[in-house]
């Protein structure tokens, strides 16, 4: 754990598309640099991470209309409603797993999509129960952005190793 007064440098990648948001919040913000731009919006979530611990809610409000703000990144998990699916711990995954398995359920669903599986095809080829595929297929189409951005970051990473992704059809 650090003193009082220590600092400890940070060191992490970052995609051109987060390297443009951080960049048009540094100007938003009118921050002189990267580092000042994001100190300030972890202090930012940090507040208000407090205030909606303490039951307060976020909310936008004009002469005529008063809106909710919801920002998923400061809401609590939500409580599983998945029978088939489960988190699991990993250092910036946040899609679900099959339960028992160390299988995504964007795997499932790709795999399907890709070779033209029905359900029943895909519950015998992974060997699962077709309400858990129904159940994926559930998820993963209202998960679309979470499974294109982590599809974005494990891409990255791999080419960060020097992994070719390209896609290449079979000939």
């Amino acid at each position: 754990m650090n003193q009082a007064g220590e600092t400890k440098r940070q060191n992490f990648n970052v995609s051109p598309e987060q390297e443009a948001q951080i960049e048009w919040l540094r100007v938003a913000m009118g921050a002189a640099t990267t580092k000042e731009t994001i100190l300030r919006s972890i202090s930012v979530m940090t507040v208000l991470y407090n205030y909606l611990k303490l039951g307060y809610q976020i909310r936008l409000v004009a002469p005529t209309e008063q809106i909710h703000l919801v920002v998923p990144e400061l809401e609590p998990a939500p409580q599983s409603t998945w029978q088939y699916l489960v988190s699991r711990p990993h250092p910036w995954r946040r899609q679900l797993y099959v339960k028992g398995r160390r299988l995504l359920a964007a795997t499932v669903w790709q795999d399907m999509q890709l070779n033209h599986l029905s359900p029943e095809e895909a519950a015998e080829n992974f060997a699962l129960p077709i309400a858990a595929i129904n159940e994926i297929i559930r998820y993963c189409e209202a998960n679309l952005e979470l499974i294109k951005m982590e599809a974005d970051e494990e891409r990255y990473l791999l080419e960060q190793r020097g992994v070719s992704v390209e896609f290449q059809a079979a000939s």
